[in-house]
């Protein structure tokens, strides 16, 4: 598989994601509601995924990808699903974006740990304490 066959597969899957995104309702940045953060998230893969396309198509040769982070990286999203049922979001988002740093072959784990649990609770003082939204 290349590089941009997958870049493609994902920037399809998240066109569909966003298209199925938008049908529920937006509501407003004070008073978000059930499709704002879906609907948010889909635009930024959408737009993310574009932008690697066209990298991917930029390159003369053709990169191979690492069929085994493939892996771990859908491992990965399965447990954050899992996690996030069972722990609670901060928990979840924490463990599971520490896991892909790593898996990305991130160095050091000072780096990673802060960046990590920054992430996590930003997210959770941002849409649980700001904007009042409910987290799963």
């Amino acid at each position: 598989m290349s590089e941009t066959r997958i870049t493609g597969f994902f920037l399809i899957m998240s066109i569909i994601y966003t298209y199925n995104a938008c049908s529920l309702s937006f509501g407003s940045l004070m008073a978000p509601k059930a499709g704002f953060l879906p609907v948010i998230a889909g635009c930024l893969a959408v737009a993310l995924t574009f932008v690697q396309l066209m990298l991917c198509m930029r390159k003369k040769s053709e990169g191979c990808i690492h069929l085994r982070k493939l892996v771990f990286i859908s491992i990965g999203i399965i447990v954050y699903i899992l996690l996030l049922k069972l722990a609670g979001y901060v928990f979840a988002v924490f463990i599971s974006l520490l896991y892909f740093l790593k898996v990305t072959e991130t160095e050091g784990w000072v780096l990673p740990c802060l960046f990590s649990a920054g992430t996590a609770v930003g997210f959770y003082v941002l849409f649980g304490i700001l904007l009042g939204s409910n987290l799963p």
